[in-house]
């Protein structure tokens, strides 16, 4: 499989469709393969510049699986919010219509909260300007594009949203609580918000503002909102995923320290949590925006899933934007790591054409594949 794999990611570094990336491959509680192989820069030569295991790569989204989703049901666990609570209980200004009032933390886990793929209209600027009290009234004070429960809609801002509620409960910044709540307790020492030592960090190239993506958020929005955001802001090295994503296999516990109950694991990593109201998918992008999902989650086992064709009904996976996916497949005991330095500027995937590009081009479905295909 090594053999495979190396050959497989060395095409697409020598084609330069990215610079580079680490491939970790876990099964039945081992490491079976851990690959670090590119560069962290484009274009650079430099021995300085190799991709190590210790390279911080932007998770983008999956930050949403390894920090909002389990914050959420360790609060449920200790009885502190109820998947039915209605936002407003938490965030009263977000209530600015009846049909927001309906909104629960359940709609939005399940993307179905008819909140805006689009950001809020003035938000960026107002970041810009330091005005964050205006950018984030503007995020509750957004019209609904549905009606809440009526169909799935991919948000990034229902996220940030759910962000806010959660530092509201716990009353600490979301990166404190994931650290003290999770990555601390996981040994996960090479995981976090805000990495300061940019120089460890894998470039993906330069947001619409001409911003060095380099242990840096994608979106210019996100960047001036802090960066600690409930929808992204996670970076992170393919040996961490791999405690996380144990933890999660090992139905909550991993050497010992027990972070979610077994019965809140399940609850969080089983099933399609938006039957009835996702769409069957015609396209990767499809997939991404109104597909079956598990939470946060996407559930792997569907048409134009992005985690290839071997996977079981078990399981499910998380990409980042910027070029990185996390997959965990129950019943085979299997964890799969691929990040890559690919990049995902702004505005270069609007559509159907760029979002198959980059698809095709990174390729997780046929790693995947390799990987299933050849297990022992």
């Amino acid at each position: 499989m090594k053999k495979k794999i190396e050959e497989f990611i060395g095409k697409k570094i020598d084609k330069g469709l990215y610079p580079g990336c680490q491939v970790l491959i876990g099964r039945q509680r081992d490491v079976v393969l851990n690959l670090s192989l590119g560069s962290m820069v484009k274009g650079s030569t430099s021995q300085i510049d190799r991709v190590n295991e210790n390279t911080l790569f932007n998770l983008e989204s999956i930050t949403k699986v390894m920090v909002t989703l389990p914050l959420i049901f360790k609060l449920v666990e200790e009885g502190r919010v109820h998947l039915d609570d209605r936002i407003i209980n938490y965030i009263p200004e977000f209530g600015t219509n009846q049909e927001k009032e309906k909104i629960t933390i359940r709609n939005l886990l399940n993307f179905t909260g008819g909140i805006p793929l689009d950001d809020p209209v003035g938000c960026e600027e107002a970041a810009l300007k330091g005005d964050l009290k205006k950018a984030w009234d503007l995020h509750y004070n957004q019209e609904l594009t549905y009606q809440p429960g009526a169909k799935v809609l991919y948000s990034d801002v229902s996220c940030r949203i759910l962000g806010k509620l959660l530092e509201r409960v716990i009353e600490k910044p979301l990166s404190l609580a994931a650290k003290e709540w999770i990555f601390d307790p996981l040994g996960m020492k090479s995981t976090m918000f805000n990495p300061q030592d940019k120089e460890n960090c894998a470039a993906t190239g330069k947001s619409d503002s001409g911003r060095l993506l380099r242990g840096e958020l994608t979106q210019d929005l996100e960047h001036y909102l802090g960066e600690v955001l409930g929808s992204d802001g996670l970076f992170s090295t393919a040996k961490d995923m791999f405690v996380f994503s144990q933890m999660i296999l090992n139905q909550g516990i991993y050497k010992g320290q027990r972070i979610l109950g077994e019965i809140t694991v399940n609850k969080m990593t089983e099933g399609v949590t938006n039957s009835g109201v996702y769409e069957s998918p015609t396209s990767y992008l499809h997939y991404i925006l109104s597909g079956p999902k598990t939470w946060f989650w996407e559930y792997a086992f569907s048409p134009h899933s992005f985690f290839g064709d071997l996977v079981s009904k078990k399981a499910i996976g998380k990409m980042g934007g910027a070029g990185t996916f996390l997959i965990i497949d129950p019943e085979y005991d299997l964890i799969i790591v691929y990040l890559t330095n690919y990049g995902q500027p702004e505005r270069t995937l609007e559509g159907e054409e760029a979002w198959n590009k980059f698809q095709k081009d990174i390729d997780v479905m046929g790693l995947c594949n390799i990987v299933l295909g050849n297990l022992e």
